[in-house]
């Protein structure tokens, strides 16, 4: 162990402004349910179905759609997601994959061409026609709905849709979104003739909306009443779906109605690995974030062994810092070595989720290695998540996203749907780093079909076959390390829920090879990293998470990260659970 490293009683503390106390608005306590997400309307909206005799499901999606029209800068109709859901009648987990998808006009010579073509503009995967990948989410949701929801979903559509009329609240993390993109407007004046619609309406012509005030969207009201009276089909192969189309090519892309046609949501197998007395189930490829969380947290477990120390004990002496960074260096370039589509790539998922994999990393690389992951490379904004609970022990953590703020600022008329820039998600410009910084491999090359490779990680944590805690998050690959670190303070650093979630964080990605703060990191955890051979960024970065923990009561505790203004929200009363008239009467 080096003897060099500084003495740190508390790594993870809290930021300056993270406040805690019993009565934090960022926290909710129930018996009967929780949602937490991180908008206020979405939490309230999804808690009234449970406390309807709604199940988790029918929350989830109705949670879903309510932040496609209250993050607006993060998720909606023109994205995808993922789903990891315990049922708990079947006492199963299951994985579902309605991530967006490459058109069939897509190759890697194509984008490589209009990455060469660029010059000093945007880059056409981030910005207009050739970002947008076939959206996702709408199938998804119906998946959801058809398997395992109980309430109509006209019913579940209903209060999001009551929502887009009447106006969400403006709050600081949508101002911010608003002015970041205007500034993306301003930077390059030629996006605001070729993507103006959005500048004019939710941008306010370059006027961000004030803090309090109410935004409609009437245009996204008229979508989710045809989502409403036709269901997915609409979206897949009526009007909604000519509308994606015209002006995605509008735009410059490849989209088109077959590709519409042709997209299905995947059930997958889910990441399992264990951590002392806890399991982690989390997404499978094309997430990166199960395979990644596992990995890391094998390779923590490895110096656990090494040290002869538990990570209780190394946070205590200070070393921690610097053994979880190399945990996320190992993980991170085995995410850009190996992991893309797993119906295109084979992708050796044992070997990567192995602990016997980690131990031979740490015994042959050691803590000054300058090599990572099971093999190497060559040196080279808008997500949101939320976790619903019910009563019956029904789980759901899903993830969703239109990937950067705001997308690819295409947005679909006369319906309001602003479509993704999932496409930069590829390795669509070999050996450069995409939007988030991250440096992609050849798995993750783009291709007809294909599914872009995500950070997105929504987990459930279990001990001895009971749910202790489910969670997930937003920011990129952020995602990953921030769940990672709320995840640990819970299980491993015995953290109650709202000082895991508030507590500071840091990031580390393999490439650049710097460590980044959400925060201040603090002198003795800065000394500790630097003596250690790692260089500390000045930029901050990091992840929002949101959570519920399941305490041996019953309780459920619900937190919503206080740095994007989220709300958890428990249904005020027992939910009867029989079902609404008209309704299907079952539970998962």
């Amino acid at each position: 162990m080096p003897r060099t490293l500084v003495p740190l009683v508390v790594f993870l503390s809290l930021g300056p402004n993270l406040l805690l106390a019993d009565d934090a608005p960022w926290i909710a306590r129930g018996q009967h349910g929780m949602v937490a997400s991180d908008s206020p309307e979405a939490s309230q909206i999804g808690a009234d179905v449970l406390a309807g005799g709604g199940n988790a499901f029918d929350a989830a999606i109705a949670t879903s759609l309510a932040l496609a029209v209250a993050r607006p800068d993060s998720t909606g109709l023109g994205g995808g997601g993922f789903m990891v859901a315990y049922i708990a009648r079947e006492k199963r987990c299951i994985a579902l994959d309605f991530r967006e998808a490459a058109p069939a006009a897509a190759t890697a010579e194509r984008f490589a061409q209009l990455h060469a073509q660029r010059g000093d503009g945007p880059s056409p995967t981030v910005y207009g026609g050739h970002a947008i990948g076939v959206p996702g989410q709408l199938a998804g949701l119906q998946e959801i709905h058809k398997r395992f929801a109980t309430r109509p979903l006209s019913a579940l559509i209903a209060p999001a849709l009551r929502l887009a009329e009447d106006g969400f609240i403006t709050d600081e993390h949508h101002r911010a979104a608003c002015k970041s993109t205007i500034a993306a407007y301003e930077r390059w004046p030629q996006l605001r003739q070729r993507h103006g619609r959005l500048y004019q309406t939710l941008l306010g012509d370059g006027t961000p909306p004030e803090l309090g005030s109410h935004t409609k969207r009437p245009d996204l009201a008229m979508a989710l009443r045809l989502f409403a009276r036709h269901g997915a089909d609409e979206f897949y192969q009526g009007w909604i779906g000519k509308a994606v189309v015209q002006a995605t090519q509008a735009a410059g892309g490849l989209l088109t109605m077959e590709d519409l046609a042709a997209y299905r949501v995947r059930e997958r197998e889910p990441i399992r690995g264990r951590f002392g007395d806890y399991e982690v189930v989390s997404m499978p490829p094309p997430s990166s974030g199960g395979i990644c969380i596992v990995e890391a947290l094998n390779v923590l477990s490895a110096w656990s062994r090494t040290l002869q120390k538990q990570p209780a004990q190394m946070r205590t002496d200070g070393t921690f810092p610097v053994y979880f960074v190399n945990a996320l260096q190992h993980s991170f370039a085995d995410r850009a070595r190996w992991l893309g589509d797993p119906d295109f790539s084979s992708i050796p998922v044992k070997r990567l989720t192995s602990p016997a994999s980690a131990t031979e990393l740490v015994d042959r690389n050691g803590l000054k290695g300058r090599e990572f992951g099971t093999a190497q490379l060559p040196d080279d904004g808008g997500t949101a998540h939320f976790c619903v609970a019910d009563k019956h022990g029904n789980i759901v953590a899903i993830t969703e996203t239109i990937n950067g703020s705001f997308g690819s600022l295409v947005v679909a008329e006369p319906y309001g749907i602003i479509l993704n820039n999932q496409m930069d998600d590829f390795a669509a410009n070999p050996g450069k780093p995409n939007l988030y910084g991250l440096i992609q491999g050849e798995a993750n090359a783009v291709g007809p079909g294909k599914r872009p490779l995500s950070s997105m990680s929504p987990t459930i944590v279990f001990k001895e076959g009971r749910p202790v805690l489910a969670l997930g998050g937003s920011g990129g690959p952020c995602i990953i390390t921030s769940v990672l670190q709320v995840l640990l303070n819970v299980i491993t650093f015995d953290m109650p829920i709202e000082k895991a979630v508030s507590a500071r964080r840091l990031h580390h990605q393999w490439r650049p090879d710097e460590v980044y703060f959400d925060g201040d990191p603090g002198k003795d955890v800065a000394a500790a990293l630097r003596r250690a051979g790692h260089t500390i960024s000045d930029r901050r970065k990091g992840g929002i998470v949101q959570a519920i923990r399941f305490l041996a009561d019953g309780t459920m505790v619900g937190a919503s990260d206080p740095r994007k203004g989220g709300r958890p929200a428990a249904p005020t009363a027992d939910p009867a659970g029989k079902g609404a008239p008209g309704s299907r009467a079952r539970q998962p």
